[in-house]
């Protein structure tokens, strides 16, 4: 088996629900477990809302395309955006796990998420777009 989606959504918040129910049909026809469809989701979700909510495009400014490969072996996305150059693997502050849940900061756990739930993650810089992929591999 092999299937791909291939979306563009405007930069707004209210697009993405949408993007996850494409990719949970997307999942579902081409037979993911359970863990391996929320580790894709969870995945895009961050990164998406990132995306919109940090990229520095105006909301509906822009486009943020996503590609989703399914083969027998694993699911590969990939998103890219036009906003400014951030590599949120390498760049975005490591979550304190060890403060007390009083004394953490509010948000900054999704890039954390991704990182754990994905068994690959990479970013470049192409084209000046920002291009991110992540790739779950199916057990």
């Amino acid at each position: 088996m092999s299937a791909s989606l291939q979306l563009r959504v405007t930069n707004r918040i209210e697009e993405l629900p949408a993007v996850a129910e494409a990719v949970e049909a997307l999942g579902a026809e081409e037979g993911w477990s359970q863990d391996t469809t929320y580790a894709v989701v969870l995945g895009l979700e961050e990164v998406a809302t990132n995306v919109v909510r940090h990229g520095g495009g105006e909301p509906g400014g822009s486009e943020i395309e996503i590609e989703v490969t399914s083969s027998d072996d694993e699911v590969r996305v990939e998103v890219r955006d036009g906003g400014k150059a951030f590599d949120p693997f390498h760049e975005a502050p490591e979550p304190d796990l060890d403060a007390a849940v009083q004394d953490r900061e509010i948000g900054g756990l999704g890039v954390h998420f991704v990182k754990v739930l994905m068994d690959e993650t990479s970013y470049s810089r192409e084209g000046g777009r920002n291009h991110v992929t992540m790739v779950k591999r199916r057990s």
